[in-house]
């Protein structure tokens, strides 16, 4: 049966007891009471005594370590919460003091044994208690200190800067996250090279790093100064992955920027179909186009006209590069409407001329799908609901008919107009054509048939 000194003598290192059984006796003073004694301002007694052993052993000051990490920190932590970091810091240097001292008196304590009992001088045993009145019981959860969120966020660190709704849902989440789990300060001591052993880094009890970590125990918080900045939220590891989930890949993101390549695949489609014509145009005897034309009293319209359509999707995924969601839903929108108007002046052409009904069927195909893409870009920022099919690709949202369509668009370029100068000047004007005559909301007109299928391509 062995015999052991009752104070935390087996505690080797900052920040942990181990297997440590705690102080006993005069020396078992809680942890909580000696981690809240003020170390700095009017010391009194023990407390006052602990600080000048630990000034006298060259224990880091905790006001120097946060005015050279972290000196906004230092104009926001509270008193108290400076006195704990110091006890902390104190401890480093003052506990390994302590517990070879007391060790000392303790082994000097020891008188026999007798059987199973060890005998000790108990004049020994006091000295012992009282050099343990120094020790500082410190552990893990001492080294970290959970700060004023408020004081520390930048203005408008959490505002946001681009008019993507997507940016406002992550930065409410930030926010919750900050809220919830906290912002902390976290300090330990810095490995060293040890002079006499280059291979060797140990823990030097005299120097100490801080930092600001999510949480008290999660990612570190870049930010040189400890103010919270756009810039340093935005790098915490956890928020950047969700910025990158929410935002960048964001539905309304995501949505537009599909839209916009469905948007070209029907430039791409009508352009096809106009050339197709335009060559069939061409190896016909110019008698036959002529007298057709005339009698449909029909102007075959210029290849150009998909040109604008197309400048106007690009520009659309360049102001979503740029940040600028409403600017690449204004040209969305726009673009689908001049590549319906393109679609609808070409149908015009076919059933002026009573050309061939499955040219007709593709290229009203091309108008039905430009107008329900101006309708979904319109609809991707306003409610949520819509959002999510957009991005499942839905277009349930879009089945109106032509009519409405029509009068929706009218209203939102007149928005747009009222209150973005900017676009409506780079815009230029857009005209909605009406739907070609006796077409049914974007369909074949009746009488008029593919000779196949039906629903898109059914005749009455």
């Amino acid at each position: 049966m062995g015999d052991h000194p009752p104070g935390p003598l087996s505690n080797d290192r900052l920040g942990g007891r181990g297997n440590d059984p705690g102080p006993s006796g005069r020396a078992s003073s809680s942890p909580t009471a000696s981690i809240t004694a003020p170390v700095v301002g009017h010391l009194h007694g023990a407390d006052l005594k602990r600080r000048h052993r630990a000034m006298t052993l060259g224990a880091a000051d905790a006001w120097t370590v946060l005015r050279t990490s972290l000196p906004f920190v230092l104009n926001q932590i509270t008193p108290t919460q400076l006195d704990h970091m110091q006890l902390v810091l104190d401890a480093a240097v003052v506990d390994p003091d302590v517990k070879k001292e007391a060790l000392d008196f303790w082994n000097r304590s020891f008188v026999g044994v007798r059987g199973s009992t060890y005998s000790r001088d108990q004049a020994m045993v006091q000295r012992y208690e009282r050099v343990m009145d120094s020790f500082i019981p410190i552990d893990a959860e001492d080294q970290r200190i959970r700060l004023d969120l408020n004081a520390l966020l930048e203005p408008g660190a959490l505002k946001p800067v681009t008019d993507n709704p997507d940016e406002a849902t992550y930065l409410e989440s930030v926010k919750r996250t900050l809220t919830e789990e906290g912002v902390w300060l976290r300090f330990t001591s810095q490995r060293v090279p040890d002079p006499t052993d280059p291979t060797s880094q140990p823990y030097d009890p005299h120097t100490f790093k801080a930092w600001l970590s999510l949480g008290p125990d999660g990612d570190l918080i870049p930010t040189e100064s400890g103010q919270l900045t756009r810039d340093a939220v935005h790098k915490t590891p956890r928020f950047g992955a969700r910025y990158y989930d929410m935002v960048i890949t964001g539905p309304v993101t995501v949505a537009l920027e599909r839209e916009a390549h469905r948007l070209e695949d029907q430039i791409a489609s009508g352009l096809h179909q106009h050339q197709a014509l335009a060559k069939v145009r061409r190896q016909a005897a110019f008698g036959v186009v002529f007298l057709s034309d005339w009698s449909g009293g029909a102007d075959f319209p210029d290849q150009s006209i998909w040109e604008q359509p197309r400048r106007f999707v690009l520009r659309s995924l360049q102001l979503k590069s740029d940040g600028s969601t409403t600017g690449a839903q204004v040209f969305l929108v726009a673009a689908a409407v001049l590549t319906r108007n393109a679609a609808r002046q070409l149908a015009q052409y076919l059933e002026d001329t009573n050309s061939g009904a499955e040219s007709y069927v593709g290229v009203l195909r091309v108008a039905q799908t430009a107008g329900q893409i101006a309708m979904m870009g319109i609809a991707v920022t306003e409610t949520v609901g819509v959002v999510a099919m957009a991005r499942s690709g839905s277009v349930a949202a879009t089945s109106a008919t032509e009519e409405v369509v029509d009068a929706r668009l009218q209203r939102y370029f007149q928005k747009v107009r009222a209150y973005e100068s900017k676009l409506s000047s780079e815009l230029g004007p857009i005209e909605i054509v009406p739907q070609p005559k006796g077409s049914i909301a974007g369909t074949m007109k009746g009488g008029h048939s593919a000779g196949y299928g039906t629903d898109f391509n059914r005749y009455p």
